[in-house]
């Protein structure tokens, strides 16, 4: 599953942030509204794992441009897609992945 979010919770108010969420399906496969069917632009992704608990996360978010800047890296103007997978470890991971030039 992928989280993309489409808002900047730091000028949007959060009841009013929009996040989508992401199933991989077929290209066959029909999508009854409200859902919508689109697709990922190719290029360069900057994948980072981050332990996938809330204090890890909020970690990342709250660095996340720290990151980019020591690790000489250009970004897309382009939302950071968070990815999720399903485990049955307890030392469960997500990745945040962010487009670079």
């Amino acid at each position: 599953m992928y989280g993309i979010s489409q808002d900047n919770p730091e000028v949007t108010p959060p009841s009013e942030c929009r996040y989508d969420v992401v199933i991989p399906i077929d290209d066959d496969t029909e999508v009854k509204r409200p859902a919508m069917s689109g697709g990922f632009e190719g290029g360069k992704y900057a994948v980072f794992p981050i332990k996938h608990t809330k204090e890890a996360v909020e970690v990342f978010w709250n660095n996340w441009e720290t990151v980019i800047s020591q690790n000489n890296l250009s970004l897309r103007e382009m939302p950071i897609i968070e990815r999720y997978k399903e485990e049955e470890r307890e030392d469960k991971y997500c990745k945040f992945l962010m487009i670079v030039l």
